[in-house]
Parts: C-alpha cells; sequence; structure tokens
C-alpha cells in the first residue's frame, strides 16, 4: 500500500513539475509580448510629438531649411528665438526616442531615432547649436552623436 501512494506521489510531483513548465513558458511569452506593445506604444507616442513638431513646418513653411535644408540660424532675433525653440523641442522628441529604443529589448533593432538624429547633425546648424550649448539637456542624443562622429569629406 505504501508502494501505491509512492508512486502516486511521484505522479503528483511530476505533474506539478510539468504545470509550473507551462505556466512559466506562458508568463515568459505573455512578458514578451507586453515588451512589443510597450515598446510600439512608446514608438508611437515619440511619432506622435514629432508630428506635433513638424506641424510648426507646415503652418511656417520657413522654419523646414532650418531643421532639414542645412539653413543657418537667423539672424532676425524673433525667428531666431523661434528656431532655437523648435530645436529643443525636437531635441527633446529625438532624445526621447533614442532612449527608449535602448531601453526596450523588442525594439532595440529600430534604427529609425538614431538614424534621424545622425540626418539631423547634417541638416540643422539649429540643433548642432543647442547640443553643443546644454549637452547635459540631451544626454542621450549628444552620447549617440559623440559615438557617431560625421564622416570625414
Amino acid at each position: 500500500m505504501g508502494e501505491i501512494f509512492g508512486v502516486i506521489a511521484s505522479i503528483g510531483v511530476v505533474a506539478s513539475l510539468l504545470v509550473s513548465s507551462w505556466q512559466t513558458r506562458e508568463l515568459t511569452r505573455q512578458t514578451s509580448i507586453n515588451n512589443v506593445v510597450a515598446g510600439v506604444s512608446a514608438m508611437y507616442n515619440g511619432m506622435e510629438r514629432l508630428h506635433h513638431i513638424e506641424s510648426f513646418f507646415a503652418a511656417e513653411p520657413w522654419l523646414y531649411g532650418h531643421f532639414y535644408g542645412g539653413a543657418s540660424l537667423p539672424d532676425d532675433e524673433d525667428r531666431r528665438v523661434r528656431v532655437l525653440a523648435i530645436a529643443g523641442m525636437l531635441a527633446d522628441v529625438v532624445d526621447y526616442g533614442i532612449v527608449i529604443t535602448e531601453l526596450n529589448p523588442d525594439i532595440k533593432f529600430y534604427a529609425g531615432w538614431r538614424d534621424f538624429a545622425l540626418s539631423l547633425r547634417c541638416t540643422s546648424p539649429a540643433m548642432v547649436h543647442l547640443i553643443e550649448e546644454r549637452p547635459t539637456w540631451w544626454a542621450a542624443l549628444n552620447k549617440y552623436w559623440a559615438e557617431h562622429p560625421e564622416p570625414s569629406a
């Protein structure tokens, strides 16, 4: 009789281990799904921020060249302040994009924010000016630029 109870107990232990293994696998799968959803949500948030800033360019097309066309900072003080303010907002967005792609392993592969950051360094003297003036305010962007120097001409 003792042997029968031993076998039943062993079967119970094995069944418990199998259920525990299945639960662990499902938890891992669910965690991975949640990480992807969180990453996509963060990416969407960043894109919404970027679209908001680009709406300024649609409203006032002269701004576009200061971010994507290589135009230097304006001499007119009002325009200069406006360009620098938008550059600060754009730096916030790009810094955010770099941080979120580094933090979430499921979207780390996404190079869009990093490519955009390098492109802005080449096309926006206002952004370069701002980051050089206050590198700690946009630490992730500044670090990324430092790790990826501009190619020699």
